[in-house]
């Protein structure tokens, strides 16, 4: 195949623009952050969607997202929250395929639903490979784009493949055309509204009955100190039976920590590998991506289920994915142009 770099520039990086992909697997016992997309769900439709076989580079837009200029052609999907994208101005939908032509500006504005954009672009974005990811983890300065998030005057290059854009079948997006993909929907109001499913462990015995009670009925609030490394939650006291102290034990995507305030912690893609507070639970894999999605200041509850019922709900979700993947699959070989 005859992959060529295209440049992409940076005029403005939006608020918190990353290079993410599926994150640093099989490296934690190094002391390794395994980063990787917050919601990967949104992520790996934008794959397929662009046509990608394999998890490559996209960028993770929060809040806000940037706006680029594409060199050449390429083919770009956008994934996730609904931060209103934009081609050359006009208002395009999320989960359709487009085809971006020399000269063309990629943009959008302050996210109405959520709080994560994907931008996935057909052949990946090209960018060293650490530990088998390119995803940026920001702290500790590695990955992605010299190690940060992106900045005005950035230049980027993705490959793109000239034959496989001269396969696809294209159509022109007419200015006021009320395209949407059925198949695929984005995030509303009403995903924030249900409950965040987990279950309890690994030191849930560290609690009072009382405590639990409280994690399992009350609201908590997400907070401004919420970042990709944990979502801090603010609400009523979660009692410990003595301390919040432990050994360092292991973290993963979804531990819900409580230091000695009582405030629970979540988390997330960018977590450290250990950690010394105790942790009553974990969220569910098909609750993370709905997660980390819900905006700051929405309350949000959390409901405890059991290991069994974790274990049902996530073959469901697996089924259900993996159809929607099927879908954007097959709609990458249809691209619109605006």
């Amino acid at each position: 195949m005859n992959f060529n770099k295209v440049a992409v520039h940076v005029k403005s990086p939006g608020f918190f623009t990353t290079i993410q992909d599926k994150g640093r697997i099989g490296f934690q016992e190094f002391g390794m952050p395994v980063a990787g997309a917050m919601d990967q769900d949104s992520y790996a439709v934008g794959q397929a969607l662009v046509g990608n076989d394999t998890y490559l580079g996209a960028l993770e837009c929060t809040l806000l997202p940037p706006t680029l200029e594409v060199e050449s052609h390429c083919i770009v999907a956008f994934t996730g929250a609904d931060m209103n994208p934009t081609i050359n101005g006009m208002p395009v939908p999320l989960y359709i395929p487009f085809l971006c032509r020399p000269g063309d500006e990629i943009s959008g504005a302050y996210v109405t639903e959520g709080m994560r954009m994907y931008i996935s672009f057909r052949g990946g974005i090209d960018v060293p490979i650490i530990n088998d990811s390119v995803s940026t983890h920001t702290k500790a300065r590695i990955g992605g784009y010299e190690g940060r998030h992106l900045m005005a005057g950035d230049t980027f290059y993705i490959h793109s493949n000239f034959e496989n854009l001269a396969e696809r079948e294209t159509f022109v997006l007419e200015k006021g055309d009320g395209l949407s993909n059925t198949a695929i929907e984005p995030y509303t109001v009403d995903d924030f509204r249900h409950p965040i499913r987990i279950v309890l462990g690994p030191q849930h015995e560290a609690f009072t009955d009382t405590g639990i009670q409280t994690f399992a009925q009350e609201y908590y609030e997400i907070t401004p100190q919420c970042d990709r490394m944990g979502i801090r939650l603010s609400g009523p006291v979660i009692e410990h039976v003595e301390t919040a102290d432990i050994i360092s034990d292991g973290a993963v995507f979804g531990s819900i920590q409580v230091p000695a305030d009582g405030q629970p912690i979540v988390l997330m893609a960018d977590r450290q590998t250990t950690g010394g507070y105790t942790k009553i639970g974990t969220v569910i894999s098909p609750d993370l991506p709905r997660l980390s999605q819900i905006p700051i200041g929405h309350a949000l509850r959390f409901k405890i289920i059991t290991v069994e019922e974790a274990q049902e709900q996530y073959r469901s979700y697996r089924k259900r994915l993996d159809k929607i993947l099927q879908v954007a699959k097959g709609q990458s070989g249809y691209v619109f142009i605006v």
